[in-house]
């Protein structure tokens, strides 16, 4: 497609806190790769995209868009909304070449704009796009699913595991197993040649497709069950049992029980406990004997906190949220739809408050506030052990979470 595309941030993002805190709703996880990457394959040449993102998140590397107005292009802009699941079906339906937005149960999921009208929009950089940006293009409705919650991530990873499979290029076991691994229907599993696999382990994809990405490794008598996707250096430790629709990594260390479950790169839950149900963010570590309550006793569906207040899910199975570089101390339990945000560190014993602002201390004993220069301190070792660097962009990121989190910290520990 000659004509530049940009996905951008719209005014939802407060919906999919903590995790949108320190990353662009594009970033996030659902199946095998994130929206960006699912977006990208989609309308392809990578090298036309720009991206509509918060001042504090911009990046080089993002190529953000500085002007509408010197975009290049064949006189028209397509605009994608950061928080839709990209499917190859939408193509079938979407008209390139036809000024309008298309929208999805009264948002908008993609918009063709000629390029004096997408000028209009530089009046809009740096904070995200609402609907009234679009102002009176002409309409047309499509079927897709955009991202509103969470847990929307959740309840559709499992299909797009299966869906990034077949992207993929379907089944390959690059190199034959060792002697005592099991792979149960090879025709859904696809492992990279230098995966490391020890005997006893047993892959079964009888119930959705098995991705194992290069440089994985799983120790003896591990148990892994599609649809999952075990991203690129991650170690899965010796009898740990990884259920369907759940995606790692890369570079994460995991064992125990998880279901269900999106664990972003380079965080660690290494030890006994159960995950279930959940998204967490990157650089996060999980204590030994955390448990995740992902069900109520009373089987009803699962509320969760959302901008000061409680949105019931509809989901019956679900657990925790928790924003990058968080911590879980030994024996952590939390309840069924806990969102805890980025820079935490939550420990000892009951269960904590469903709802955590960034940059708290505790547990159910009490709460204070953890201060922004120890908690960059702690990232910058815990990077340092991956060998990773807090830069100046990354430290960045995190103080204006310190900041734009402050009123409501300040509400919960007033309490």
């Amino acid at each position: 497609m000659a004509r530049p595309v940009v996905v951008f941030e719209d005014d939802r993002i407060p919906n999919l806190h903590p995790l949108t805190l320190t990353r662009p709703a594009f970033d996030l996880v659902c199946g095998a790769c994130s929206l960006k990457a699912k977006i990208v394959r989609g309308l392809g040449e990578p090298s036309r995209f720009r991206f509509h993102v918060r001042d504090y998140l911009k990046s080089p590397e993002d190529h953000s868009v500085t002007s509408y107005a010197r975009l290049p292009g064949d006189g028209m802009v397509t605009l994608v909304n950061a928080r839709v699941i990209w499917r190859d079906d939408l193509l079938e339906t979407i008209d390139l070449n036809w000024a309008g937005k298309y929208v999805a149960g009264g948002e908008v999921v993609l918009a063709n704009l000629p390029s004096q009208a997408a000028a209009g929009l530089d009046a809009h950089l740096g904070r995200p796009l609402a609907a009234a940006a679009f102002g009176e293009l002409p309409s047309r409705m499509v079927t897709a699913d955009l991202v509103n919650y969470p847990w929307d991530l959740v309840r559709h990873n499992g299909e797009e595991i299966a869906r990034d499979f077949r992207a993929l290029g379907g089944p390959d076991v690059a190199a034959e197993p060792p002697p005592g691994v099991h792979l149960v229907r090879e025709t859904a599993i696809r492992i990279a040649g230098d995966v490391k696999l020890s005997p006893g382990v047993v892959v079964d994809a009888s119930d959705g497709p098995v991705i194992l990405d290069s440089g994985a490794v799983v120790l003896a008598n591990a148990s892994l069950r599609g649809p999952l996707h075990i991203g690129a250096g991650t170690l899965v430790k010796a009898g740990a049992a990884i259920y369907g629709s759940t995606s790692i990594g890369p570079v994460c260390k995991v064992g125990g029980e998880i279901e269900g479950t999106i664990i972003s790169g380079y965080s660690n839950k290494q030890h006994d406990g159960f995950l279930g149900h959940s998204y967490i963010g990157e650089w996060v570590n999980i204590g030994a004997g955390t448990n995740t309550s992902d069900m109520k006793n009373n089987y009803s569906t699962i509320r969760v906190p959302v901008g000061g207040g409680l949105v019931d899910s509809g989901q019956m199975f679900l657990g925790l949220f928790m924003g990058d570089h968080s911590k879980s101390g030994i024996g952590t339990v939390f309840n069924a739809g806990t969102s805890v945000g980025a820079c935490c560190n939550i420990y000892g014993e009951g269960y904590p408050p469903k709802g955590l602002p960034s940059f708290t201390w505790g547990g159910a004993a009490g709460f204070v506030e953890h201060g922004l220069g120890e908690a960059l301190e702690t990232a910058r070792r815990v990077m340092a052990r991956r060998g990773r660097v807090l830069d100046d962009r990354a430290g960045n990121v995190l103080r204006m979470v310190f900041e734009v989190t402050a009123a409501e910290r300040a509400a919960f520990l007033g309490k």
